[in-house]
């Protein structure tokens, strides 16, 4: 999946393991598509929205015991998005947000084993 700049529907559907809200339209390339997946884990609910030709990634995640929020995230400068772990009990997701100097934001979403984000800023050293 490296290397490619937009992933494909195979890999989204394989990823969430679910239909996005509104099918795939065919014929359309993927980052012209607004996509929206709806899935859980065992403590949470999770909602993202993807529009990745203007470069926006939401992430809505709410804890299912009690419905209240572990936090929305939603990035709208989004050059990359890269599947790192798609194994039945490892799901995780790389974001790599826009450059600024000589400075790279990226965003580690991991959905199972269990929920958690990391933000970093790397150094480019260009």
């Amino acid at each position: 999946m490296q290397g490619k700049r937009f992933l494909d529907e195979t890999d989204w559907l394989s990823f969430f393991e679910t239909e996005p809200d509104e099918r795939f339209e065919k014929g359309m390339p993927i980052e012209y598509q607004s996509l929206t997946f709806r899935f859980e884990n065992q403590d949470e609910r999770f909602v993202v929205t993807m529009y990745l030709g203007s470069q926006e990634f939401t992430l809505k995640a709410v804890r299912k015991k009690d419905g209240s929020f572990l936090g929305i995230y939603d990035f709208k400068t989004v050059q990359h998005v890269e599947i790192k772990k798609d194994r039945p009990n490892e799901k995780e997701l790389l974001l790599i947000v826009e450059a600024y100097g000589d400075f790279i934001t990226t965003v580690e979403i991991t959905f199972l084993p269990f929920f958690s984000v990391m933000v970093k800023e790397h150094f480019s050293g260009e």
